[in-house]
Formats: structure tokens, sequence, C-alpha cells
């Protein structure tokens, strides 16, 4: 996709990661699989789009990247989810 977006445009203004899958489990229950799964698709995937997409931009632009309300707040059976929005939220914090 990135190489299409070079040959056409040269560049990215804007880009708007967002990437989210939330599977129900217990604290009690949550797997290795399960774990690896949503941190790979919510964190891993959202990061690596954005690094790749980095020498598209010039001089300036915007990167939004979409974690989610409930990272703020609780909801049971959610941890694991709501660790990936939480982990998505210090990556947008400046360093």
């Amino acid at each position: 996709m990135y190489d299409t977006v070079k040959q056409q445009k040269d560049r990215i203004d804007v880009l708007f990661a967002n990437a989210g899958i939330g599977e129900f489990g217990p604290l009690g229950s949550i797997s290795e699989e399960h774990f690896d799964k949503t941190f790979d698709i919510n964190v891993k995937g959202l990061l690596f789009t954005v690094q790749k997409a980095l020498s598209l931009f010039h001089d300036i632009g915007s990167i939004i990247l979409n974690a989610a309300a409930a990272a703020y707040k609780g909801v049971e059976g959610y941890s694991v989810y709501l660790a990936t929005k939480a982990a998505i939220r210090s990556l947008a914090r400046p360093c």
C-alpha cells in the first residue's frame, strides 16, 4: 500500500491508524494465545503501520491513533483489550 502511495502521491498528510479486536476473557482464564492475538493486532499492527508510513510524511502532517474511551475505565472481562488500548494511548503521548 505504501509503495502505491509513494508512486502516485509521494507523501501522506494524514494517517488514521485504527486496529481493534476485543474478546471476552475473565482475568483468571486468559490464555497466552488470547493475549498474543489481541496485542499483535491492536498494538503491534498499529505501531508498525505508523512506522512504515513515517518516510512518507514531509515537513508537516498528522498521525491519529485511535484507542478507545475504554482505556480510561475498566470493563469486566476485557482486561487484555483495555490494556492494548492503554498502550496505544501511551504511544501517542509525547516523549
